[in-house]
């Protein structure tokens, strides 16, 4: 058995290719492009790497974040030998591992019924809670990056006024929220792509602030599956990490000097790194295994 790699890419091909080239000698990659960007800029030449074709326009903290991720799933199960897969690994362009891929592969199977995300409760954080109890428009109105557009004031205005209300919340008794990033066992990925009642649900979480870290986590808490998640108790998707690094900030990009944290965190991928910035730090990381073995068989 073996992972298989689902990734997320947008921007930075040159990072993403890293990435899959680190990936593939352990697990087939399935790619989602951004629709916003040309997929040919992230292509290499190796019959492991599948991209989705059916591409979405993923927006920032909006519910095209979760359709790109749901499509990414489908396309992996089709394309994939189910039973020969240990668990679907979702990461971005700009994750990195932080140990040898090999060593991921045998932990990955070593834990080959376990689900990596852990949740924790939307309702135990006024903050949080806030995601889903009131009106956002990230789907309609999209961040694009810049301080001064009517987009965007169009989108303050209607968050102010949308804040004055507070919204029921339908489907469920447990909303819950945690990070992005996790790898979950072909079980449960095959229950998520089946969801009988997905439309309900994104047309709820259309109006929500970053779904992507609410649905998923949502479905599996109020599943046969629920046993096999873990909650957790934390204010951010940090505190709800899974196999990543992420700083709190969750804007901080590690550079070489962060080497010796990185490494200590005991994680399997750190995020966010990007070509440029952070490439003397992915050689040291690519030597880490290496060095790591060495040391092994000297003794030291």
């Amino acid at each position: 058995m073996s992972p298989v790699f689902l990734l997320l890419v947008h921007a930075d091909p040159q990072q993403a290719k890293r990435l899959l080239r680190r990936l593939v000698s352990v697990g087939r990659c399935i790619v989602h492009v951004d629709a916003k960007a040309e997929p040919a800029a992230f292509r290499i030449d190796d019959p492991r790497v599948i991209f989705v074709k059916d591409r979405v326009d993923v927006h920032w903290g909006a519910i095209s974040q979760v359709e790109a991720t749901l499509r990414l799933m489908r396309t992996a199960l089709a394309e994939c030998e189910v039973s020969q897969v240990s668990h679907f690994v979702l990461l971005s362009g700009n994750c990195y591992p932080l140990r040898p891929p090999e060593e991921f592969r045998a932990y990955s199977r070593s834990h080959a019924g376990t689900n990596f995300i852990k949740l924790i409760p939307l309702a135990s954080m006024r903050k949080q809670h806030e995601r889903v109890r009131h009106f956002w428009f990230y789907q309609d109105l999209p961040v694009d990056g810049r301080k001064y557009t009517l987009v965007r004031l169009s989108r303050g205005l209607l968050q102010f006024v949308g804040k004055l209300g507070r919204r029921s919340l339908p489907l469920f008794s447990q909303w819950h929220f945690g990070s992005q990033w996790w790898a979950l066992t072909p079980e449960a990925v095959s229950y998520l792509v089946s969801y009988p009642h997905e439309a309900s649900v994104k047309r709820f979480l259309r109006f929500s602030k970053a779904p992507d870290e609410i649905y998923f986590h949502t479905l599996l808490t109020n599943s046969p599956l629920q046993h096999t998640v873990e909650p957790v108790s934390g204010s951010g998707v940090w505190d709800a990490a899974n196999l990543h690094l992420i700083d709190p900030s969750l804007s901080r990009w590690f550079h070489t000097s962060d080497y010796e944290e990185i490494v200590a965190s005991g994680k399997w991928f750190v995020r966010k790194v990007g070509s440029g910035i952070s490439s003397d730090l992915c050689d040291r990381l690519d030597g880490h295994g290496h060095l790591a073995a060495e040391t092994a068989k000297k003794g030291v």
